[in-house]
C-alpha cells in the first residue's frame, strides 16, 4: 500500500505537460527566453566580414591616404596647442569614418538577431543579486552540469572546425605561394586578400551552422525546462480562476459572445415584443422544435434598440405590449421556452402577426 502511494506521488510530480501560456509569460518576465548566443556571434561575424570586404577597403584607403599626406607634411606643421588639437581632431574624424560604420553594422545585426529570436524584451531580473550566484556549492554543480558539458562540446566543435578550415586555407596559401614566386607585390596582396576573405567566409558559414543548430537546441531545452506537472497545472488553474480580474474578463467575454449569437438569431424570430423604449424580447415558434415559443434574444436599453433595429431591417414583426414585456422580461432567459402563464398572451400576439403577414 505504501509503495502504491509513493509511485502515485512520483507520477503526479513528474513534469510531462507543456508549459501553459501563463508559465511562459512569467518566465519571459524573468528574462528566461530561448536565445542562442552562438547564432548572434555568427551573424555579427558574417556582417563584419562582408562589411570589411565590400565597404571597408574604400574607407581604409581614404584613411591611409590622409595619414600618408599628414606624415609627409608633418615638418610643415606648427605644433602649438590649437594646431595640435585640430590635427588630432582630424585624425580622430578620419578614423571614426572607418570604425563607426562597422560598429553601427554590428550593433544593428545584434539588435536584429535578438529581436528575431526573442522579440522586444526588457527585464531586470537577471541583474538582481542572488545568493545562488555566489554560492560555491551551486557554482560547483554548474561546472559539472549537463549544460556545462554541452557548452564544452560546442567549444570543442567550434575549435576543431575552425582549425580544420584554417589548416586547409594555409595549405592552399602555401601551394599558391610556391607557384607564384615571381609575381609582383600587388598581385600577391590581392590573392592573399581573396584567400583571407574566403577563409573568413567559410569559418563564418561553419559558425552559422553551429548557431542554427544551437538555436534549435536552446528552444528544445527551454520548452523542456518549462514543462509542468499535472498538479502544477491544476494549481495554476485554481489560482487563475480565483483571480477576480480574470473571472471578470471571462464573464465579459462570455457576455460578448452571447450578445453576438443573440443578435445573429434576431432575424429568425417571429415577433419582437417591446416596451416601446426600454425592453425587447424576440420570440420564435417552431412546433417541430418546442411546444411553445422560445426566447432567441432579449435586452434592455441599448440592446433593446439594437434588437429592434435588426428586426426592422429583416422585417420581423415588432409588437408593443408594455405590460407583457415587463412581466416576460425577468421571467425568461435566452433559449428558454416561455412559461405557461404567458401562453395565452403570446399566442394572441403570434396570431395577430401571422394574420398581418398573410394580408401582405
Amino acid at each position: 500500500m505504501i509503495k502504491l502511494w509513493f509511485d502515485l506521488q512520483l507520477f503526479a510530480e513528474e513534469k510531462t505537460e507543456p508549459a501553459t501560456p501563463r508559465r511562459r509569460q512569467e518566465a519571459r518576465r524573468k528574462g528566461q527566453v530561448a536565445r542562442s548566443p552562438e547564432l548572434n556571434s555568427a551573424l555579427v561575424l558574417l556582417a563584419a566580414v562582408v562589411f570589411i570586404y565590400t565597404v571597408f577597403p574604400g574607407l581604409g584607403w581614404g584613411f591611409l591616404s590622409f595619414a600618408s599626406n599628414t606624415w609627409q607634411n608633418l615638418h610643415q606643421k606648427d605644433f602649438d596647442i590649437p594646431a595640435s588639437s585640430q590635427w588630432l581632431w582630424q585624425i580622430a574624424a578620419q578614423a571614426g569614418r572607418v570604425v563607426l560604420p562597422l560598429f553601427a553594422v554590428v550593433l544593428l545585426v545584434v539588435l536584429a538577431s535578438n529581436l528575431a529570436q526573442v522579440g522586444f524584451l526588457l527585464s531586470g531580473t537577471p541583474l538582481k543579486p542572488s545568493v545562488q550566484k555566489i554560492n560555491p556549492l551551486e557554482g560547483f554543480k554548474r561546472m559539472f552540469s549537463k549544460k556545462a558539458l554541452v557548452e564544452l562540446f560546442k567549444s570543442m566543435l567550434k575549435l576543431g572546425g575552425i582549425a580544420y578550415v584554417v589548416y586547409q586555407s594555409a595549405e592552399a596559401a602555401l601551394a599558391w605561394t610556391l607557384g607564384h614566386v615571381g609575381d609582383d607585390m600587388a598581385n600577391s596582396l590581392a590573392a592573399m586578400g581573396r584567400l583571407t576573405f574566403n577563409t573568413s567566409l567559410r569559418v563564418v558559414i561553419f559558425l552559422l551552422l553551429i548557431g542554427a543548430a544551437d538555436y534549435v537546441y536552446q528552444r528544445f531545452t527551454y520548452s523542456r525546462e518549462l514543462r509542468m506537472s499535472k498538479q502544477e497545472i491544476k494549481e495554476e488553474f485554481r489560482q487563475t480562476e480565483g483571480d477576480p480580474q480574470i473571472r471578470a474578463r471571462i464573464r465579459e467575454r462570455q457576455r460578448l459572445l452571447a450578445r453576438r449569437r443573440m443578435m445573429h438569431d434576431v432575424p429568425q424570430a417571429d415577433v419582437v415584443i417591446v416596451n416601446p423604449v426600454h425592453l425587447a424580447i424576440a420570440l420564435k415558434y417552431d412546433p417541430a422544435q418546442a411546444e411553445a415559443p422560445v426566447v432567441v434574444a432579449k435586452g434592455q436599453g441599448y440592446l433593446a434598440q439594437k434588437i429592434k433595429e435588426i428586426a426592422g431591417e429583416h422585417r420581423v414583426a415588432i409588437v408593443e405590449d408594455p405590460p407583457l414585456a415587463q412581466l416576460l422580461f425577468p421571467a425568461v432567459e435566452i433559449g428558454d421556452v416561455i412559461p405557461p402563464q404567458f401562453y395565452q398572451a403570446v399566442a394572441e400576439i403570434l396570431a395577430f402577426v401571422y394574420r398581418t403577414q398573410r394580408r401582405h
